[in-house]
């Protein structure tokens, strides 16, 4: 169905919800949905632009973009630094394009494209729409990313199963590799327990007395909205966690930025696991509600605090699966990185592939 397509683009999500963007969100695709958007618009400090292709006064096809530049401080999610990042970690394919490339500092600026978050980076189709209008919308793409001076345009995560964007893409000379690994939490049963019994006997008994040892620390963990007046203390911990993990320099106001426009637009859809000792945050995870599934976004620790605690597990994975029947969550999106320590608590995985393309 491509007779007729015609491409629009908008400055706003609210201008694309208007023009019918939210018809083509799914289960899975809570980041590309018109109040998340928002919530980067207000806080990513960039230039993000929206397209819709629509025939018949149907939407059918929709992909935002936003501007990366050398002052983006997104290590992932950023074309060059990103590429860089794959070939040191070894991932299939990344070494060749890194190679290929020379020097990537030349695809800067690059427009990124599927949204702004770190896994399952996409082009929303309808499902009467084609590959055509696949190519027609990614097309324009092209033309809007050449005319704002970009050098490239990428999407960084494509999840290895959809195969009608990865094939449009190669086919418009796309080139690709290995990005990423897209964790996610089926639970089983009916909270903690049933989630602990599911692993194998050796993994559950740890699982279990992990848990028994943040029940007999001094520590209380809460699942709730997230309160604003928490929101400096939550950037300070995230900061801290970039810097445990190489990216320092982080300015604790961007993390602030984000979780001020979670609270305004998400209300009580952004949830907080926290844990609290002697009045004091010492750990977090961001957790975003969309549908039946929830998705964790980020989180911090006061690792001097924390010690030997397991709080990592106890506030990203025992605390979800002890409140996911009562909110009637069946599954928990946990995007990409530390692949070893989701898989060991029970999570899938996705593979996800960056795809390039320099604009001449």
């Amino acid at each position: 169905m491509t007779s007729g397509v015609v491409i629009n683009q908008w400055q706003t999500p609210e201008d694309a919800r208007e023009a019918g963007w939210n018809a083509l969100v799914g289960a899975e695709d809570f980041f590309l949905g018109p109040d998340w958007m928002r919530v980067l618009q207000d806080s990513a400090g960039a230039w993000m632009g929206y397209l819709t292709a629509h025939a018949d006064d149907r939407v059918l096809a929709a992909l935002p973009m936003v501007r990366a530049t050398h002052e983006s401080p997104w290590s992932l999610g950023r074309t060059d630094l990103l590429i860089r990042h794959c070939a040191e970690e070894g991932m299939d394919g990344s070494a060749e394009v890194l190679a290929g490339f020379g020097d990537v500092e030349r695809l800067m600026p690059s427009m990124m494209c599927g949204g702004r978050h770190l896994g399952r980076t996409r082009l929303l189709l309808h499902p009467d729409a084609g590959a055509e209008t696949a190519h027609r919308i990614i097309e324009q793409a092209e033309r809007t990313a050449a005319r704002d001076g970009c050098r490239s345009i990428c999407l960084p995560y494509v999840d290895a199963s959809d195969r009608l964007q990865r094939d449009v893409l190669r086919d418009r000379g796309y080139i690709s590799h290995l990005s990423g690994q897209f964790a996610t939490l089926t639970l089983p049963g009916e909270g903690f327990t049933d989630y602990a019994l599911a692993f194998p006997a050796r993994r559950s008994r740890r699982v279990r007395a992990e848990r028994r040892h943040i029940k007999a620390s001094d520590v209380r963990i809460t699942l709730a909205p997230l309160d604003p007046a928490d929101i400096p203390r939550l950037g300070a911990l995230e900061t801290e966690l970039f810097a445990k993990y190489g990216m320092a320099g982080w300015d604790p106001r961007r993390s602030e930025a984000v979780l001020r426009a979670a609270a305004q637009r998400l209300g009580d859809r952004a949830l907080v696991s926290k844990a609290v000792r002697d009045g004091r945050i010492v750990g977090f995870a961001l957790v975003l509600s969309h549908g039946d599934a929830w998705f964790v976004h980020r989180a911090g620790f006061d690792y001097e605090a924390v010690g030997k605690l397991p709080l990592y597990y106890e506030l990203v994975y025992y605390t979800l699966a002890d409140h996911a029947p009562r909110h009637g969550v069946k599954t928990v999106h946990y995007g990409i990185g530390s692949t070893e320590a989701k898989v060991s608590r029970g999570c899938a995985l996705s593979a996800q592939y960056l795809y390039v393309k320099e604009l001449g």
